[in-house]
């Protein structure tokens, strides 16, 4: 997509190259979507340079996934919070507003927002300050790495989202508060109809489509609860795990984001020691994230696969 220096001599860091690249694999649908804006493009009134990375990973069809790659950038732009500097907040409160559209959506148009959902890993940099936010719903993922200056090897190689599946001892205990039962069918322990515990969208999991709906009318495979209706609470959750770290100006870093099409498939250490393999051989970001996707999605019964490859580097690296 890119590479040159998007910075100000006061930015700590530089967006040194970005791309993404996306495969269908074996299922019928592409449901899987991305967004990449650039500082140029992020709508907050703000001096610093922020830029936001996200996958949406969409399930049931893409409605949701695609609803909020259109929406949730320029809601938590606009968020009080943001403002203030307080991203994490501005994430949790930008999510939960989006998951107010959708059931806006689905009160005056479409029940698809109540029968479909997505996952989302988002990521936030604050190019000026060096501070990035990533927040997640589900199993989409981003991996962050330093890269060495010298040899561009990479090391201190961590994940920072976290899986939210319901046979996870803490979740599986917030939905029986909330009134639900998560079930194990065919080795997979299930939320209804969802192998995952938090998401954007699937309203018929949450107040207030949960306390209304019948669901003796539902199919099995669909419910998830057998409590009183006045009692129910969101069986799924769209409250994000967030974590928050500053990038140094005397560092490079190379940021991945994938969807569980990609993470399924490939530990975080191979993914990453990949990307950079094929960056010094002088692969563009695009042509990187393109190649890790359609290399997985080649695979028999593969899953829709996206992947975002952010390279930054340190004003001072």
């Amino acid at each position: 997509m890119l590479r040159n220096m998007l910075m100000s001599t006061s930015d700590a860091l530089v967006i040194f190259d970005v791309g993404a690249g996306q495969a269908q694999g074996s299922r019928k649908f592409q449901e899987d979507r991305y967004k990449i804006v650039l500082p140029e493009h992020f709508p907050a009134k703000t001096d610093d340079n922020i830029a936001f990375f996200a996958i949406y990973d969409g399930h049931g069809s893409g409605v949701v996934a695609d609803h909020a790659c259109k929406n949730l950038h320029n809601i938590l732009a606009q968020r009080p919070e943001l403002q203030q500097g307080d991203y994490a907040a501005a994430m949790k409160a930008a999510l939960a507003e989006e998951d107010g559209l959708l059931l806006d959506n689905f009160m005056r148009e479409s029940v698809e927002p109540a029968v479909s959902g997505s996952t989302v890993a988002v990521c936030l940099i604050n190019l000026t300050t060096g501070e990035l936010v990533v927040s997640n719903l589900g199993d989409s993922h981003v991996i962050l790495a330093e890269r060495d200056p010298k040899t561009e090897y990479p090391y201190h190689i961590r994940r920072l989202t976290e899986a939210h599946k319901p046979e996870v001892p803490s979740e599986r205990a917030r939905i029986k508060e909330a009134g639900g039962t998560v079930e194990k069918r065919n080795g997979i322990s299930r939320l209804g109809s969802l192998n995952m515990s938090r998401a954007l969208g699937d309203l018929q999991y949450k107040n207030p489509v949960n306390t209304v709906e019948d669901e003796s009318t539902m199919p099995r495979e669909r419910r998830a609860s057998s409590s009183s209706a006045s009692v129910r609470g969101d069986f799924l959750s769209n409250d994000p795990y967030t974590s928050r770290r500053t990038l140094q100006p005397t560092c490079r870093y190379l940021l991945v984001i994938v969807s569980d099409g990609v993470s399924d498939r490939t530990d975080d250490t191979a993914l990453i020691q990949h990307v950079m393999k094929l960056s010094m051989r002088g692969m563009r970001a695009n042509d990187i994230a393109q190649e890790v996707t359609s290399s997985i999605a080649s695979r028999p019964k593969s899953d829709n696969a996206s992947c975002v490859v952010v390279m930054l580097d340190g004003q001072h690296s």
